[in-house]
């Protein structure tokens, strides 16, 4: 994870512990909701003080001196870049070393990614950054005229970090005005303004990675900017914004990112919740990858590795391959969201990662076995032990003791819920199961759901790419809309590693639900096993097409450039076809191979 041109990032900038004390991260002392944002700020004057409090936050972040802990500029460097020590959490001995941990493959910034920590360090990752919201915001509220004190005195009280659940049916509209507006007109303590919009993107106060030896890869070529190859993180220059899609002029293309949410909502994000909502294992809704020997998967299959070696879960029951997709399509090739070390810098990943912790809220029953951190972090070292007593680093709940998972279990113990489990508070769970189900629930066919299996061997391409499934579309290439009626999903490669793995090859194994593009043509499998497959009258098979998993399901790895790679040289290795009567899905189906199989295609 992390891309190699930030290798040469991490001794200028280093970090000390805040001259305030250290940051420790304390509940909030009253329960409250985070609310959806189109409710929040699109539901007439119901939430128009939070929201205006919202906004002047989270300027109020953006303008302390980047040097303090607690402004955006340090929080957003917890993640990724800039690879250094965040509020004095070095980790001691096993400190991040660029010179040294770089080479072998370790991960630079604090965040877990790939282990079973991925959910659960993010809680309170979205706790300090809502924490010091809230602390802006209630100052913001006492320099009010005294008539409208108290107003905001309350809501800011009440306010609670918003999210954007992008899997909904209104993310089909694309993403929400309120993220892509210039400005916004707010009621302010000296009344009404037209401020920039802290929503839309973050101005960088240092410069953002290094910048490249060609010039046109640099945002200062605009109007003839071209963002660099996947493989290097892109370069930010002090005073440059975040930017989502970015075109020659480094400004946002909207009508892209929107185009491609009206196809990856229905095909790729709610299918993938659907599914997941179905999983009750941690280890594989957790993370996209396992360790296989964990995990019962067998070493007889065909393509599969040696259950010995590392093998990645990164299907459409975890939760973190549906968040990687997220994060490819709404920054595209040169924005900020589709990079694992700069992604944080664009204020959207706190709203997207607001709706992964609600996921792991509504998903939570079975909790933190033991795993490993394969990648390491700043204060883990490769293939570190992790579970639910792991510390969560570098969030302090006291200035000697850090939070772990356990800790962050109960959300409302930390001051904050989300409307669905206010709404079916003390009810039986399995009435809220049914709800969630019934939000992302899709359409069967022939009374069954298909799913292509994709076996994929890391470490093939450096740097975020997808692999996108056709069916029945031989001649599929990277010029393919995805608009057409034979693309069926995608999986997501957001995660980045170098080619080196101590324990051994790692695959990631990812699904496709085919479902819906096999209705919209007409296709079915060459195997029938329901009466209702049979004219009554003739004897003879409905008029619909037959299916060969061979010659009818289609490949088409894809950087974030728009360049196309041969499935080989992407890692593709093997792709198998299972289908499943409705309903009754094995949500581990890629693990055991269990379910209808209908044939293999090899590369």
């Amino acid at each position: 994870m992390g891309l190699s041109h930030s290798s040469v990032y991490h001794s200028s900038h280093v970090r000390s512990v805040t001259k305030s004390g250290p940051v420790v991260i304390t509940p909030h002392q009253d329960v409250y909701p985070r609310l959806e944002i189109y409710d929040f700020c699109c539901d007439g004057t119901t939430y128009k003080p939070e929201f205006e409090l919202l906004v002047q936050g989270y300027q109020a972040m953006y303008d302390r001196p980047y040097e303090d802990m607690r402004s955006f500029y340090q929080v957003a460097g917890i993640h990724g870049l800039p690879y250094s020590a965040y509020d004095g959490v070095t980790g001691g001995a096993h400190e991040y070393h660029n010179d040294t941990d770089w080479a072998i493959g370790r991960w630079g910034g604090y965040c877990h990614h790939g282990d079973i920590l991925f959910p659960t360090w993010h809680r309170p990752y979205m706790l300090l950054i809502e924490s010091l919201l809230i602390d802006e915001a209630k100052k913001i509220a006492l320099q009010y005229p005294d008539k409208e004190k108290e107003k905001y005195v309350e809501a800011a009280n009440k306010l609670r970090h918003p999210y954007w659940d992008w899997s909904a049916e209104k993310a089909l509209e694309g993403i929400p005005n309120v993220f892509s507006k210039e400005k916004l007109e707010i009621y302010t303590p000296k009344g009404w303004k037209i401020v920039n919009n802290p929503l839309k993107s973050y101005t960088l106060p240092v410069d953002l990675s290094t910048p490249f030896p060609t010039k046109s890869n640099n945002p200062t070529a605009k109007p003839n900017y071209t963002p660099p190859s996947m493989d290097y993180n892109p370069y930010t220059p002090a005073g440059y914004p975040t930017v989502r899609h970015p075109n020659a002029n480094y400004q946002d293309q909207y009508d892209v990112l929107n185009q491609e949410m009206l196809v990856y909502v229905p095909a790729v994000f709610r299918a993938g919740f659907y599914q997941m909502f179905l999983n009750d294992n941690y280890l594989h809704f957790s993370n996209h990858a396992l360790r296989s020997n964990d995990t019962e998967m067998a070493d007889t299959n065909p393509g599969h590795p040696n259950p010995l070696v590392f093998v990645g879960y990164a299907h459409f029951a975890s939760i973190e391959t549906t968040h990687d997709g997220l994060h490819i399509i709404a920054g595209g090739l040169g924005g900020h969201m589709s990079y694992p070390d700069i992604t944080t810098f664009d204020p959207l990943f706190f709203f997207h990662h607001m709706h992964i912790d609600r996921l792991l809220a509504l998903w939570q029953a079975v909790w933190v076995p033991e795993s490993i951190a394969v990648n390491g972090t700043y204060t883990a070292k490769l293939n570190e032990k992790v579970n639910g007593n792991t510390d969560l680093t570098p969030f302090r709940k006291s200035e000697k003791e850090f939070w772990n998972s356990n800790d962050v279990r109960d959300i409302e113990k930390l001051g904050y819920t989300y409307p669905e489990l206010m709404k079916f508070k003390g009810h039986d769970s399995k009435k809220l199961h049914s709800y969630i189900l019934g939000l992302y629930k899709p359409d069967p066919h022939f009374g069954r759901r298909w799913f292509a299996k994709l076996t994929i061997e890391e470490g093939k391409l450096i740097g975020p790419y997808v692999i996108r499934v056709f069916v029945d579309l031989a001649n599929a290439t990277a010029k393919t809309p995805v608009t057409s009626p034979h693309f069926a999903g995608l999986v997501a490669m957001w995660r980045s590693t170098n080619n080196f793995r101590a324990n051994g090859t790692t695959y990631t194994v990812g699904s496709v639900d085919i479902t819906a593009a096999m209705e919209r043509l007409g296709l079915r499998m060459e195997k029938h096993d329901y009466v209702s497959d049979v004219n009554a009258t003739t004897g003879l098979l409905k008029s619909t097409s037959l299916f060969n998993v061979d010659t009818d399901i289609n490949c088409v790895p894809v950087r974030q450039n728009g360049e196309e790679v041969n499935p080989k040289d992407a890692g593709v290795t093997n792709v198998e076809v299972y289908s499943f009567e409705h309903d009754n899905e094995d949500p581990n189906f890629l693990v055991k191979n269990t379910g209808q199989y209908h044939g293999a295609k090899k590369f």
